[in-house]
């Protein structure tokens, strides 16, 4: 008689950049998951521990995965503590092990956070003092299980976070530059910009090469954490099943694609960006895929067409640039004169400066990248006259 194994469904909660949600949304389906739900600055989602262990490694818009243990209502601190202790976290969380409490508290009896957290190690600490006469300790720093707790007014959920050091981190850059791209961002504005590895890429104000490598991995099919070493939460669960990470990632890795036709194409007035990119991309084994020039973006032009662009120019803000309006018309200017038939994305919080930019957008996002709160604008660089283009015109969005 054969038995099939049950394999047990659980709520997990993906966070990332707001102005992400739809597109990891689809991110997440691709990877199998079910029941996808967009939330501000995240998605919900139900998969089983597999599927975990993927969405962890393989996907790129995912800042980090949350487990979700139990979600309730409370009306007094009594309330709150019942709850939290009668949750069963042995199979996470050891008696000899450590954990660590972080919490977010909106409009909620709770005066702040520190107290929430608080209440949640007591009633941890006391349920495993019930079964086990000891308890966990507590590590900020190095815990074996990171406790997320999330209260807006009366209703409370408490997760587990499985990936702990943020996945943006990606571990593939040596150097950075002073206003560097974070990774998820990168990841998420190719996806935004409708790029599909399907034609040649291109940005000529790459800096430290972020969107360069984010579209090389893309085009190879290649895991987020593909070079990451510093490992996930998950891996100091109690219940880790490191024979499912490891065919997890074996499987992941076997489905890169060994080449690609299509060519990124990288460059920057600084040589000390291009020279500090070149090394970091030699070293990742992308420099048959990534181009690299020290060039003015003015002296730039494509190799073949059709292709997209995507750059992050200066906003004005962390890098300060005179007269930025000027500079944001001369990108428009090369863009109309030497991009034809090419795709434009950028992104950028100067909204002043784009109103010199001198081209009607196509569509337009709203994001934030870190806190600044940004737009990311497409444009169809197409030859002729409008009237002659506009039923392939795409309608603005917001």
């Amino acid at each position: 008689m054969h038995f099939i194994p049950i394999v047990i469904q659980v709520k997990f909660i993906a966070k990332t950049f707001a102005g992400l949600e739809p597109m990891l949304s689809q991110e997440l389906r691709q990877a199998g998951a079910s029941d996808v739900q967009e939330l501000t600055r995240a998605v919900s989602f139900c998969g089983d521990t597999a599927l975990l262990y993927k969405v962890n490694y393989t996907c790129r818009l995912v800042l980090r995965v949350l487990l979700v243990v139990k979600e309730f209502s409370f009306k007094t601190n009594e309330d709150f503590y019942k709850s939290v202790f009668n949750i069963d976290l042995t199979d996470y969380l050891d008696k000899d092990a450590a954990f660590c409490v972080h919490s977010v508290v909106t409009e909620s009896i709770f005066y702040n956070s520190q107290y929430t957290n608080l209440l949640t190690k007591d009633a941890i600490c006391d349920r495993y003092r019930d079964m086990y006469d000891c308890r966990p300790s507590i590590d900020k720093q190095n815990p074996d299980v990171a406790v997320e707790v999330h209260v807006y007014r009366d209703t409370a959920t408490i997760s587990l976070d499985s990936s702990v050091m943020s996945l943006h981190r990606r571990e593939y850059k040596t150097s950075k530059h002073q206003a560097a791209l974070n990774e998820v961002m990168a990841a998420g504005i190719i996806a935004l910009s409708g790029w599909n590895a399907d034609c040649d890429l291109i940005d000529f104000m790459c800096g430290s090469g972020t969107i360069l490598i984010e579209a090389a991995m893309k085009a190879l099919n290649m895991p987020a954490g593909y070079y990451r070493t510093s490992g996930y939460g998950f891996m100091t669960w109690k219940n880790f099943d490191e024979n499912l990470w490891n065919h997890i990632r074996t499987q992941a890795d076997n489905a890169m694609n060994e080449s690609t036709d299509i060519r990124i194409y990288g460059s920057d007035i600084n040589y000390k960006y291009i020279r500090n990119t070149k090394e970091n991309i030699e070293q990742l084994r992308l420099d048959d895929i990534i181009i690299l020039a020290v060039d003015d973006f003015a002296d730039t032009a494509p190799a073949r067409t059709p292709a997209y662009v995507i750059i992050n120019p200066p906003y004005g803000e962390r890098l300060q640039i005179e007269k930025i309006e000027n500079f944001y018309q001369s990108i428009g200017n090369i863009l109309k004169k030497k991009y034809i038939n090419c795709i434009a994305g950028i992104l950028t919080s100067n909204k002043q400066a784009m109103k010199s930019f001198g081209l009607k957008c196509s569509q337009k996002y709203n994001v934030y990248n870190a806190e600044l709160e940004s737009i990311f604008y497409v444009y169809q660089m197409y030859s002729g006259s409008k009237k002659q283009k506009s039923e392939d015109k795409i309608e603005p969005s917001n």
